[in-house]
């Protein structure tokens, strides 16, 4: 029996904060072979490979939070540190915070770089400053030898051939130059080689004011602006990158030093491009690390002159399997997936979109609560999809509501808005907002902000699909927005999307009240706009939102209909349903093939084609532009006369929404119509000739879904269609359409045809 246990069940292997840490990445640390990872290392092996050229680059690594960008900046700075010790750079991290290429200056000298280890830098240049001069003379050669191999202080033998402060401090002032203008470098790095001004010249360097010995000498300005600290980092960059050495700086969040919200100044850019410069013709790899935006803000320039960009992509489930694979092996319980499958992880990647941090965290919690599940016997603890969506849900809630419900506030108290929390739009409906702001001058225009926890299945988005619908139907000028705390399901970003104003806003700590401002600004944006044109296009995108929603809830209402059928009505009646329902599918599936034809009783024929005469009556779009175009053809004037006739009227700015609605009503009618004459085609009569109960409940059932769509369809938009036929390019005089009239047909529609329906078939027996 071994003397070492191997680990328990209950040690989890996954890291609960799943935050990498690039100091502390190690040969231990789990990492898996991404393409990214992969093409990292490879620019770091051809960076470290012996040559006398400069072999300097930069690298820019870019991803969204959470994607792997810090785990990516410890692999390269690790497999750097790994090879051999005289091929080995030296390797310097910064970790950016909230601030400036100043605090990242100071915190390269002040913590990464030691002060011997700058003095022997400084005294190597030197020495081939001394070098290069000494052995042009057969007299000193053998002297610029010895400094090369650094056998001999070049201090020293300055002093001993007297010359400290000659033209060779001048050269050294011109090397420097190559990565600076300023002189202040070459005047105080040499007197970091001389003890009576060692400390003075450090102290400068570390970003202090310069000591009045420096003034004297014409250094009276601290490194204390973005392009000095720029300027400086470029010096420590040559000063580490010479006699075949090589130096890898890596600075990672550079988000947060560049971004929209922290620009710089155009001074900084310039001296941020000559830093890119001086690695890029030096033995010296700078490795930048952080959001998309910061790259964005550095301009066009910068990015040109990048050597390669990375782009993180998403942990796919190959990715996802390994990482577990290899989180077990680590605490020394072999290459096993368990408690996880194969399809939970590819469930699990699916509803984080890949993003590693978040696939870490839910391994975490996931392997914690199957092991709770199964204390006696860990053998049969088992990872399900149920159980992935419990611990999203839950971990969505973990995240305090209060404090997404702050930062809401804290947004709208910013942009000057006034708000109402969990307000109703119509106490009737599903149409409560979490945050309702008015906005301009119409009644009930203004956004709604709808907060939602997770969205994990097809009836969470069928939910939000309907809730936006209601809170869309009673006004034109609304916009609705969705705010995901937890987990998205990328299944649904486009249909909830098609439902919202714009796809959902998923929370983030880091980015969520910039990105809610934004879009809060561009949909407010939309509702103040006064151009016809462009204020028509957005009433009918959101009618076609509406309608889109609606057809959706109409499916989901024809759905409810077979659920309701139970196994003591499976007569011949329900198998003759069965066979018409595959034989509609298979319609669907060859669209060539012609609909079925109409079947209706005239009774009920009727009443639809009453209902299709009066919005004729009021709906002659058609018409008019038929007429328009006919008129084309003919007489110049009046052709001219037609155009002026019609352009006239779409300036009005409610026609398009009245257009919209007519639409709806012709699609709504006839889906209808269809529907009635496909419950004609399924339905058997029982052996008394009346229906069956469930045949009556499903033409109920169709009946309801109309008034559903009916209800919310605002019917008095058409009369700003008034204006709009035929006789308006004739110049004739309009008779007011009769919109009450029509309406009233409308609204006793299903009801009289439900009646016509059952009447027809009592008729019939």
């Amino acid at each position: 029996m071994s003397e070492h246990p191997g680990p328990a069940p209950s040690d989890n292997p996954f890291l609960m904060a799943a935050v990498a840490k690039p100091r502390e990445f190690s040969g231990g640390t789990v990492s898996i072979p991404t393409p990214s990872i992969t093409e990292a290392i490879s620019i770091v092996d051809s960076f470290l490979r012996p040559s006398t050229l400069p072999a300097g680059t930069v690298v820019a690594i870019v991803g969204e939070y959470g994607t792997g960008k810090s785990h990516l900046v410890g692999a390269v700075l690790h497999h750097a540190l790994s090879v051999p010790e005289e091929r080995r750079p030296r390797v310097a991290f910064l970790e950016a915070r909230p601030a400036t290429f100043v605090d990242l200056y100071k915190q390269l000298i002040g913590t990464e770089l030691r002060r011997d280890d700058v003095c022997a830098r400084v005294r190597e240049l030197y020495a081939d400053v001394l070098a290069d001069a000494l052995g042009e003379s057969e007299l000193t050669a053998e002297i610029a030898v010895r400094l090369r191999r650094g056998e001999v202080d070049p201090v020293e033998v300055s002093d001993r051939l007297n010359l400290m402060g000659s033209k060779y401090l001048a050269r050294l002032r011109q090397r420097l130059e190559v990565v600076t203008r300023n002189r202040a470098f070459g005047i105080v790095l040499p007197l970091l080689l001389r003890h009576d001004f060692a400390d003075a010249a450090w102290e400068w360097l570390s970003g202090h004011y310069p000591d009045p010995v420096l003034v004297d000498r014409g250094v009276d300005t601290p490194i204390a602006t973005e392009e000095l600290a720029l300027e400086a980092m470029g010096v420590i960059a040559l000063l580490y990158s010479t006699r075949g050495k090589k130096f890898v700086l890596a600075i990672d969040e550079m988000n947060k030093v560049v971004s929209a919200t922290r620009k710089p100044s155009e001074n900084a850019v310039d001296a941020f491009e000559k830093l890119i410069k001086v690695f890029a013709g030096a033995q010296a790899l700078l490795v930048l690390a952080g959001l998309p935006d910061y790259l964005d803000e550095l301009g066009g320039t910068v990015q040109q002159r990048i050597g390669r960009t990375i782009l993180i992509s998403p942990l796919n489930p190959e990715n996802a399997i390994e990482y577990i694979r290899q989180s077990q092996e680590a605490i020394g319980r072999g290459r096993v997936l368990h408690p996880f499958t194969e399809d939970t992880v590819r469930y699990l990647v699916k509803l984080t979109d890949g993003n590693a941090r978040r696939i870490i965290r839910l391994c975490s919690h996931l392997y914690r609560h199957a092991m709770d599940l199964s204390p006696r016997d860990p053998a049969r603890a088992l990872v399900t999809e149920a159980m992935v969506r419990k611990v999203a849900r839950e971990q969505a809630g973990a995240r305090s509501t209060d404090h997404v419900r702050n930062e809401i506030r804290q947004v709208l108290a910013a942009l000057g808005l006034s708000y109402e929390r969990d307000h109703w739009m119509d106490p009737q409906t599903d149409s409560r907002a979490d945050y309702w702001v008015p906005y301009g001058d119409e009644d009930g225009a203004g956004c709604a902000l709808v907060l939602i926890d997770a969205v994990l299945t097809q009836g969470d988005c069928d939910a939000l699909v309907s809730r936006a619908t209601f809170l869309q139907t009673s006004a034109e000028q609304r916009q609705v927005l969705l705010v995901v705390v937890g987990l998205l399901n990328a299944d649904f970003v486009s249909e909830l999307g098609e439902a919202f104003s714009e796809e959902p806003i998923s929370y983030d700590h880091w980015t969520f009240t910039e990105t809610l401002s934004s879009v809060l600004e561009r949909q407010l944006r939309t509702l103040d706009r006064d151009d016809t044109l462009v204020l028509g296009e957005e009433r009918f995108r959101r009618l076609g939102r509406q309608q889109a929603n609606t057809q959706r809830m109409l499916e989901q209402a024809l759905k409810t209909l077979t659920a309701m059928r139970s196994s003591s009505e499976r007569s011949l009646g329900q198998i003759q349903r069965e066979l018409t329902e595959l034989s509609t599918a298979d319609r669907a599936a060859h669209p060539g093939t012609e609909s079925p034809p109409l079947r209706l009783p005239p009774p009920v024929m009727v009443l639809f084609t009453r209902a299709q005469s009066f919005l004729d009556g009021l709906d002659q779009v058609d018409a008019t532009l038929r007429t328009m175009f006919a008129a084309a053809s003919g007489d110049s004037a009046n052709a001219i006369d037609a155009r002026v006739a019609v352009r006239g009227q779409l300036r009005s700015p409610h026609l398009f929404s009245a257009v919209g609605v007519g639409a709806m009503l012709r699609t709504l009618l006839v889906t209808f119509r269809d529907s009635i004459n496909e419950w004609y085609r399924s339905y058997v009569p029982s052996s008394s000739g009346d229906p069956y109960p469930a045949d009556k409940d499903r033409l109920s059932a169709l009946c309801l879904a109309y008034d559903t769509v009916y209800e919310y369809v605002p019917f008095y938009r058409l009369e700003d269609l008034d204006g709009f036929s035929p006789q308006l390019l004739d110049g004739n005089v309009l008779l007011p359409p009769q919109v009450g009239e029509a309406q009233e047909v409308f609204n006793l529609l299903s009801g009289q045809v439900q009646a016509a329906v059952l009447e027809s078939v009592a008729e019939s027996r």
